[in-house]
């Protein structure tokens, strides 16, 4: 295992690297972070993370699996997680807030999950759970960042747990019952 230090303004972290995937547990998230909502309003990272317990998934967005089976499993399990001592369930994607709203209500009508977007991926490069995306045929060879399938439980802004999907149609490893085992 080796420790990579980075340079981050954003972030405080060391990387450890293993087989191909960066770690981030134990990562302090910074106040820098602006999340979109799906009212167009934007809060900060400050705002979500400090003196609170916070699960936050990742999804991809067009992946019919985020359909039918992530985003459902944490619906019906949010009170599981409210029980445990869970502040706020977000799921967190790029797209923009029309999609955002487009999922809460039609995947979460009661709104016991918060939708957010990370517009720009910065939050998510920067905790390495993008992967960039080659589009053919569009005329361009600058890499799309796509959201990895992520599941993160964050404490007072401290990444304490982690885990991410090889495969984007797998959600085995980050669904809520995964999650609610690390509480």
């Amino acid at each position: 295992m080796q420790q990579l230090k980075t340079k981050s303004n954003l972030f405080n972290k060391v990387l450890v690297q293993q087989q191909n995937r960066t770690y981030v547990s134990g990562n302090v998230i910074s106040s820098n972070y602006l999340f979109g909502d799906q009212f167009g309003r934007t809060h900060s990272s400050k705002d979500i993370f400090d003196n609170k317990k916070v699960v936050v998934f990742g999804i991809n967005g067009n992946n019919p699996t985020d359909d039918f089976h992530q985003i459902p499993s944490f619906v019906k399990n949010v009170d599981k997680f409210y029980k445990k001592g869970i502040d706020n369930v977000i799921c967190l994607q790029s797209a923009d807030a029309a999609i955002l709203r487009a999922k809460s209500m039609s995947l979460d009508p009661l709104r016991t999950i918060g939708f957010l977007q990370d517009k720009d991926c910065k939050f998510a490069i920067d905790n390495a759970l993008t992967e960039d995306e080659y589009l053919k045929g569009l005329g361009t060879s600058t890499p799309v960042h796509e959201f990895k399938r992520f599941a993160l439980i964050i404490d007072n802004g401290r990444i304490v747990f982690e885990s991410v999907e090889k495969d984007p149609s797998e959600y085995e490893h980050t669904n809520a019952a995964a999650v609610l085992k690390q509480l």
